[in-house]
């Protein structure tokens, strides 16, 4: 499953060197100060670097006024740094939803617990239906969370969920 990137940089070639810095950091995913991955050798501490005697790459931290810091390596670690952010993407990237093409079909529920299919054309209920959760990509798929919610409903009317003794 193709996945979203929790990490990005952007480089240049600066005279013999290699200008380096983070363009996207999921926070949520790789906290500020906190993320720590040793076996990649990956950490989020003060600012963003890369220290060559243990390849060791820090991303944005701590320090937010360092967030664009531009930091220099030479060309032969620019693959070190690039492996690493492709490692970290791997390991920790959110699994992208799928969406349908505009003109295909999706399908979601309705408020009768009916399944119908739309065709995507990016309105607004399309990306509603989309951020809910409630757009699926077959029926089966949208039936099988049908029961899911016969299951819920049938607890909130017992007072099992959402009663006063929550």
């Amino acid at each position: 499953m193709e996945k979203e990137k929790v990490l990005e940089i952007e480089f240049k070639e600066v005279f013999d060197k290699i200008a380096i810095r983070i363009k996207y950091q999921n926070f949520e995913v790789l906290k500020r100060g906190e993320f720590y991955d040793g076996e990649r050798k990956v950490e989020s501490d003060w600012a963003p670097a890369y220290i060559k005697d243990n390849n060791k790459l820090y991303i944005q931290g701590k320090d937010e006024s360092e967030d664009s810091r531009i930091f220099l390596v030479d060309k032969e670690d620019l693959k070190n740094i690039l492996e690493k952010v492709n490692k970290i993407n791997e390991k920790y990237g959110i699994p992208k939803r799928w969406r349908a093409k505009i003109g295909d079909c999706y399908y979601s529920i309705s408020q009768r617990n009916l399944v119908f299919c739309s065709k995507e054309e990016e309105r607004m209920l399309d990306t509603d239906l989309y951020n809910l959760g409630n757009y699926f990509k077959t029926e089966e798929e949208a039936e099988r969370v049908i029961l899911e919610l016969d299951k819920f409903w049938a607890k909130v009317r017992v007072g099992e969920i959402g009663g006063e003794n929550d």
